[in-house]
Formats: C-alpha cells, structure tokens, sequence
C-alpha cells in the first residue's frame, strides 16, 4: 500500500515539474524570441551528423549493461542490450524511469534476470559513471579556475561531494538495514557495486566507455553550439556535457526535462554561453535526438515487445535441444 502511495506521489511530482518546465520555456523563448534567428544559420550536414553521433552513446552504454548483468549473474546477447538500451531512451521520453522498469521486467521474462539483480546491476552504472563524470568535472573546475579565471563554488562542491561519496563506497562496504525504501534502494545499489569492484578489469573497461560516451557528448555538443554560431570551445561543450550527464541522475521528469536545462543554464558562466542561447541549444539536441528515439527506439521496442509474445525456454530446454531427442 505504501509503496503504490509512493507511486503516486512521484507521478504527480513528475507531471507537475514537466508541465512547469515546458510553461517556463514557452514563457522564456517567447521573451527572448530573437534568439530563434540563430536556427536559420544551421546547415543540414550538421543536423545529420549529430543525429548520427547521439546513438552511438546508446550502443556503447548497451555494451557497458551487458558486462555489468553478465557479471552479477548470467550472459545475455549483445543485440538484446543493445535494443534494450534503445527501448529504454523511448520509454524514458513518455515515463519518467519507464525505460528502467521497462528492461528489469524483459529480462525477468527472457532471462529469469531477477529485479534486484537488475537494481544492482543500475547501481553499479551509475557509480562508475558518476565517479567518471565527477573527476573530469573536478578537473575542468580547476582548468577554469587556473586558467580562465572563471570559478563556480557550486560545482566545485558538486563534483568534489559526489567523488568523495563514491570514493567512499569505493574503499568501505556500508552496512544498511533499514527497511525503508530510500535505504533498501541504496543497499541493492551498494550491493551490486560491492560485485563489480572486485573485477578491476571488468571497472576498467566500464570507466573507459563512460569516458568515450562523455567525449562524444562533448563532441554533439561542439557541433551542435557552432551550428548556432557560437564561439564555444571544446573544453566548455566538455564541460557541459560533464554537467549534463550529472544531472540524469536526478531524473524526476520524462527525459530530464527542464532538470538538465536549468543547470546548465545556472552554470552558463562556467560553461561560456549564455543562458537563452544554453536553453535553444539543448531544446534543439532534444528534438534531434527524437529522430533516433522515434525510429531506432520505437523499432527496438517493437521487436522486444514480440519476443515477449514468445514462449520463454528455460535453462533445461536448452539442454535438451543439445543433446538431442531421447530414443
């Protein structure tokens, strides 16, 4: 009963926040309409390169999600995490977190993957990408700092607060026995951390994909910014991108929206562009990236959605087919 409270109430605060954020960008481009001239000077090849370059983030975290679930219990095939990973970047546009709820429930059914695994197996992502994201954003703060002049407190506390904790979870295994939700969630996190951290080579190559999504983020958001002729540089879109995948974790509405807009417009001094310009900017990723959501993800959702419609064949199915039938 709680728990579908619990439900409830983040729904509402979900939709809430949506529709607050899409009157606060209608009310802010509608004030600061002249901005939208800056549309007319993007090019095609540009839209075209950047809808090419925003999957490719998808396929690399479709292989990081298949290391992390073969390690913690059974193998699954590349191509299922890969679609997975495209279904996933679909819900998520219409349902705040439905794309995590939409993957734990496919793998129970085709893989008997059980969902706390599956919440252990988030938890491990999230630490490694954030603990990748934090150190890069730390030391992006203090090039700025040392270099341009330019420091934020805030971020600098951010980054600094974020890598401590992980470097905490790093080092020490808390011990959690509450019951409530927030630390029975915490713990399924912690647990399916304490697993992958054992394998040094298995943190590695997770850490080093996180680091090549983070690039060409930055490299989308290079384009996509001198598309709108503006003079950022690649240090600031790496800035920005360090920022914005930050600010996924805090994923209360469909897609981030609004969340991820409003830091980085409050970090638009750090970052070089200013505010209107951060806001049309990531209005236009949004709608590029529909491209790839609407057709590789749609597509991706439709043929998990019929392999669901299948009959599952268990481990001893599969041990009969090999050795063959019985005379």
């Amino acid at each position: 009963m709680a728990q579908i409270r619990h439900t409830k109430i983040r729904k509402i605060i979900s939709w809430t926040l949506t529709l607050l954020a899409i009157g606060f960008f209608i009310w802010y481009l509608h004030n600061n309409r002249e901005i939208f001239t800056l549309l007319s000077r993007i090019r095609l090849w540009e839209i075209l390169l950047i809808a090419f370059l925003q999957p490719v983030n998808i396929v690399l975290s479709g292989f990081i999600n298949k290391w992390i679930i073969d390690s913690i219990d059974q193998e699954i095939s590349s191509i299922d995490s890969i679609l997975l990973q495209f279904a996933n970047n679909f819900v998520n546009r219409f349902v705040s977190q439905g794309g995590a709820v939409y993957r734990s429930i496919y793998l129970k059914m085709q893989y008997n993957f059980p969902i706390s695994k599956f919440l252990a197996s988030i938890g491990g992502v999230y630490i490694i990408g954030i603990m990748a994201n934090a150190s890069l954003g730390l030391i992006l703060v203090i090039f700025f700092l040392l270099f341009e002049g330019i420091f934020n407190i805030y971020m600098l506390l951010v980054f600094a607060g974020l890598l401590l904790a992980m470097g905490f979870l790093l080092i020490i295994k808390p011990e959690i026995t509450s019951n409530r939700w927030f630390w029975k969630k915490l713990n399924q996190v912690v647990l399916g951390w304490d697993q992958i951290r054992s394998n040094k080579v298995l943190f590695l190559k997770i850490f080093f994909f996180s680091a090549l999504i983070l690039i060409n983020s930055s490299i989308i958001v290079f384009i996509a910014y001198r598309a709108l002729d503006t003079d950022i540089r690649f240090i600031n879109s790496f800035f920005y991108s360090t920022i914005s995948s930050l600010s996924n974790i805090i994923n209360l509405t469909p897609g981030g929206l609004g969340i991820n807009e409003a830091i980085l417009m409050f970090s638009s001094d750090v970052i070089g562009v200013p505010s209107d310009i951060i806001l049309l900017g990531s209005l236009m990723l949004r709608a590029i990236s529909m491209i790839s959501i609407l057709t590789l993800g749609g597509i991706s959702y439709i043929i998990l959605n019929y392999r669901l419609q299948k009959p599952v064949k268990t481990v001893d199915d599969l041990k009969n087919e090999e050795k063959g039938p019985i005379n």
